[in-house]
């Protein structure tokens, strides 16, 4: 769990903004203008985009891998790379930074798992970046250990990539569902934060029964595609990758309904862009780009 809806902020990059819009529209557009009724970013024929899904244990720290898996997937499909990032680094500097104290790798901060959102997640990748796992490894019980200079130092700050939203607070349902499918059809995956409700069992399709459900706390995952009347007629679905472990779902994957997003249960959804991402071909320009 640990996911912490962000605060409304103006300043937010969308997909529209002049930081992100003419690097979207470098992209080769998709021969076709009608989206898919499927989309799988996990692996194509011969490469898989993610390695396997791990699992965050008790700790809040679900933002932190959700960041961390976009991270991953971009570097592994457009640049065969990959890059494996500590999340224990970047949840304890995420909330350093929500404590809006000066993040001095010596000094004192945050001493609590209280979770953290994506906004801050992917400031601090972007401004101060993450070592490689090996050097600052995921162990549960040292997740209030301020991180030393030496893993300050081999933390690389990803200063070339943006990160924008893709939900607006008057957005339309049914464009809310054009711009998710037209990102995912185009190669990009998305995180996304939402409530866990009490139901939830180890079945990837994950339940929805607003009037009668619990809340078990906020998680962020990565949407990684989408299956259209999954459920039924008109009752589309997200594959989702969770930061539950492969014993969870499909190997660490499952489906949440869209009916958490046209509610607005499920929220803040990121995705990225940087200028060494757009050659090689991999990702398309999303349909929406050019329209809105």
């Amino acid at each position: 769990m640990g996911w912490i809806p962000d605060l409304p902020d103006p300043r937010d990059f969308t997909y529209r903004s002049t930081a992100v819009l003419p690097l979207l529209v470098r992209l080769n557009r998709t021969q076709s203008e009608t989206l898919p009724d499927e989309v799988d970013l996990r692996r194509d024929e011969e490469v898989d985009y993610f390695t396997d899904v791990e699992d965050q244990g008790t700790l809040n720290s679900s933002a932190a891998f959700a960041v961390l898996s976009l991270i991953e997937y971009f570097e592994r499909r457009v640049r065969g790379h990959t890059f494996e990032g500590s999340k224990l680094f970047l949840y304890k500097v995420t909330r350093n930074l929500r404590q809006k104290r000066p993040a001095n790798c010596l000094g004192s901060h945050s001493r609590e798992d209280t979770g953290a959102d994506l906004r801050t997640t992917l400031k601090v990748m972007t401004r101060v970046g993450a070592p490689p796992e090996e050097i600052a490894p995921y162990e549960m019980e040292r997740f209030d250990q301020e991180p030393s200079a030496f893993q300050y130092a081999l933390a690389r700050p990803l200063t070339d990539v943006r990160y924008f939203r893709l939900d607006e607070p008057t957005q339309d349902a049914s464009i809310l569902w054009e711009v998710i499918t037209s990102f995912l059809s185009a190669g990009f995956p998305i995180a996304i934060g939402f409530p866990v409700p009490t139901s939830l069992t180890i079945d990837p399709d994950i339940p929805y029964r607003s009037s009668l459900e619990r809340i078990r706390g906020g998680q962020a995952v990565v949407a990684v595609g989408y299956r259209k009347d999954h459920l039924g007629r008109g009752q589309h679905a997200i594959l989702i990758r969770s930061s539950w472990g492969s014993h969870w779902g499909d190997g660490g994957n499952g489906w949440l309904p869209f009916t958490y997003l046209r509610n607005r249960m499920a929220r803040d959804l990121w995705t990225l862009i940087s200028p060494r991402w757009l050659e090689p071909g991999e990702l398309l320009q999303p349909t929406v780009s050019t329209v809105r």
